[in-house]
């Protein structure tokens, strides 16, 4: 029997919370799950963090949920994340979709993603920090602004700049696991022409690494909060159509 994606399940990125959907959520053509990811305001559990730990708890709320054919939608650094819940779970998730997002190759993590020559710099920069490798990850409001709220109001700035909040080193250092994304799994890729934080051609490159197609708008790197109409258009168009064909 071939059934429809039921839901969405939306996972934020770095920095984020469940909270960066609140824009969107109203405007999307199925219910949503926005997730929230370890270590929301629990510096402990951000110490110790990984890709596949966070995917193990998304799968554990999407089935506390009770969804059973979800197209699970990742932004930014969760893509790897959105990744692994998709080819850990088959049976759960008819389609993954990235927002700006990055998506490792199997066995690989978003250092890996850096230029041959340079993947030092990460690392480096990581281990150089106060508390060492492990500690959490701080962005400044200048660094949001200039990353993140480039196109958007002063309103929808003073908001984000409010919400965001430490992240976890792992989501940068740490793997997903050496799987393969199901042959049929469902897939697409919002590219955000105006992103300061994942530049274009690093943006298709990931697209292109998951045979995913592209479809463009002229956001900067959230458009869930900049153009949340935009982005559930493109989201519910991505997504039309998607079904789990079961025995």
């Amino acid at each position: 029997m071939t059934e429809p994606v039921e839901a969405y399940v939306l996972i934020h990125g770095a920095h984020h919370g469940a909270w960066v959907w609140d824009p969107l959520v109203p405007h999307l053509g199925l219910p949503a799950l926005a997730v929230d990811l370890p270590g929301r305001g629990d510096p402990a559990t951000l110490r110790t963090l990984t890709i596949a730990g966070c995917a193990e708890d998304v799968i554990a709320q999407i089935e506390r949920a009770g969804l059973q054919r979800v197209a699970v939608v990742g932004h930014s650094l969760a893509g790897s994340v959105a990744w692994t819940v998709a080819a850990q779970a088959p049976d759960l998730v008819v389609g993954l979709v990235g927002i700006a997002a990055v998506f490792p190759p199997a066995g690989k993590g978003a250092t890996d993603l850096w230029p041959a020559g340079l993947r030092w710099m990460p690392r480096v920069k990581l281990a150089l920090r106060r508390g060492g490798t492990r500690a959490p990850v701080t962005m400044s409001d200048r660094n949001a602004r200039r990353r993140l709220a480039n196109d958007f109001d002063e309103d929808q700035t003073s908001w984000l700049l409010a919400h965001l909040g430490p992240e976890s080193a792992g989501l940068t250092t740490s793997r997903v696991p050496q799987l393969e994304l199901a042959p049929d799994l469902r897939r697409g890729y919002a590219l955000c022409r105006s992103d300061m934080a994942l530049p274009v051609a690093r943006q298709r490159a990931q697209a292109d690494g998951i045979r995913a197609p592209i479809v463009e708008m002229p956001t900067g790197h959230d458009p869930m909060v900049s153009a949340p109409q935009m982005l559930a258009r493109v989201l519910d168009d991505l997504t039309a159509g998607w079904s789990y064909d079961r025995l």
